[in-house]
């Protein structure tokens, strides 16, 4: 299961603060890229959007990222 949307884990995972090394390439190049965005531009605008998408991708593929949220979450 996915936590909510309101887990700062999701914040620390896309602005770097939180690492973690995915076992998809996918989920790594993505998670660069929000990455970058909000370095560029780190307004709450910015960072919902970035959250929002991050946390989109997770729900999708969830069943091919399950090993990557208990690292991350638990």
């Amino acid at each position: 299961m996915i936590p909510a949307k309101t887990d700062r884990k999701w914040e620390r995972l896309v602005t770097g603060e939180l690492s973690h090394e995915f076992k998809t390439l996918a989920a790594g190049l993505m998670l660069s890229r929000l990455r970058r965005e909000t370095k560029a531009n780190a307004d709450p605008g910015t960072m919902r959007r970035c959250v929002d998408e991050v946390y989109a991708f997770f729900e999708k593929y969830e069943s091919v990222l399950r090993d990557d949220i208990s690292e991350i979450f638990n």
